[in-house]
């Protein structure tokens, strides 16, 4: 006695074709997943990683305080500087300093190219901002604490401490 399913009978894909179907999804997802574990197919954006990396503020140099002059960039180190590093893949710029001792916060505006530059770059990282003795805080001693802040192009707001030297 024959079991027949409908009209005609069973029909279906020969086992040729299923089999090669199976080995072309099987490779298809191979190659995504292992795109996607191994960064091939990753998405590529592009941003700045900076922090302060140093900072060197002179405390008996700083009695002066006229709060008046801008913070100069650098490549190099110098007294009264703060120090920032990228490590990322896009440049980003300084655009104010503020130093916070003795209950007042001294804010400076950093004008002109205060640009870190991307790692692996030649120039601009790390980038110094460096200051004048009579351009930060008034009455500043050596071994006191104080707290600060950089504020970047890209919003990002650098939070640093130390004491004075």
């Amino acid at each position: 006695m024959k079991i027949r399913n409908g009209k005609y009978g069973r029909k279906a894909i020969s086992p040729i074709i299923a089999t090669v179907l199976i080995i072309a999804v099987t490779l298809i997802a191979a190659v995504a997943i292992g795109g996607f574990v191994f960064g091939i197919f990753g998405s590529s954006s592009n941003s700045a990683q900076v922090q302060v990396t140093g900072i060197a503020l002179v405390g008996a140099t700083l009695a002066g305080g006229s709060n008046s002059a801008t913070p100069t960039c650098a490549t190099g180190a110098s007294a009264n500087s703060i120090t920032l590093t990228n490590t990322g893949t896009a440049a980003a710029s300084a655009t104010s300093l503020s130093i916070t001792y003795g209950g007042a916060v001294y804010t400076f505006a950093i004008t002109g190219a205060c640009t870190v530059t991307p790692a692996g770059k030649a120039s601009g990282n790390p980038l110094t901002l460096a200051m004048a003795a009579t351009d930060l805080v008034t009455g500043a001693a050596s071994g006191a604490s104080f707290t600060g802040t950089v504020t970047m192009s890209n919003g990002a707001i650098l939070i640093f401490a130390g004491t004075f030297i």
